[in-house]
């Protein structure tokens, strides 16, 4: 064989064997996928004074997801967040936003999501309906939740899932209405983090 051929079939023969390794990733995916609690996180943007944007976060959570790759409408959530691990970047800030009149975190420690129905967007959106209780309220909320294509994780090596799940919570539907010069009423909610292999 010539060095020619052998140098035009050499890209061939690389070709030929990287392309059955998507497949093989693939073919090793996990099915079944949970929460990596904590690895999560819960943001949200308020606006503040009619003019900026406070943007925080809820430090203290606990919750599952379990979601089944081939019965992807089968996926369960449930979300427990601490009010009075708010954040909002100081402590006059965060006290203002415990108070009774709005979070009221010394009466109502807990706030609470519960998936009742997964509505399939496409392959990786999808929008998921269920209760919502903040403040002894219990009403029903959508998120749109979103998934990324499989990754390995840098520190471990295994496949993990990021996700990302957004919602609007609408705060005067809760009987939330003070400070309403100072508060914004209707306040985007975020929840990030990785789902991890379950089996």
């Amino acid at each position: 064989m010539s060095s020619l051929t052998t140098h035009l079939l050499k890209p061939t023969l690389i070709a030929g064997l990287l392309l059955p390794l998507p497949m093989m990733a693939l073919a090793s995916t996990p099915q079944k996928w949970k929460l990596d609690v904590p690895k999560t996180n819960v943001d949200f943007k308020v606006a503040y004074l009619g003019k900026g944007v406070v943007e925080g976060q809820f430090n203290q959570l606990n919750g599952t997801i379990n979601y089944d790759v081939k019965n992807p409408t089968s996926t369960t959530i449930n979300f427990t967040v601490k009010t009075n691990s708010i954040d909002a970047g100081g402590n006059l800030r965060n006290a203002f936003l415990r108070r009774k009149e709005l979070l009221n975190s010394a009466q109502y420690p807990t706030m609470t999501f519960v998936s009742k129905k997964v509505s399939m967007i496409n392959a990786k959106e999808a929008n998921v309906t269920g209760n919502f209780t903040v403040l002894g309220q219990t009403k029903p909320l959508t998120v749109k939740v979103k998934l990324n294509n499989v990754e390995k994780d840098p520190v471990t090596q295994k496949p993990i899932l990021r996700f990302k799940a957004t919602g609007i919570i609408d705060r005067y539907s809760y009987g939330v209405t003070a400070f309403p010069n100072i508060v914004g009423n209707m306040i985007p909610l975020e929840i990030s983090g990785n789902l991890i292999a379950a089996n």
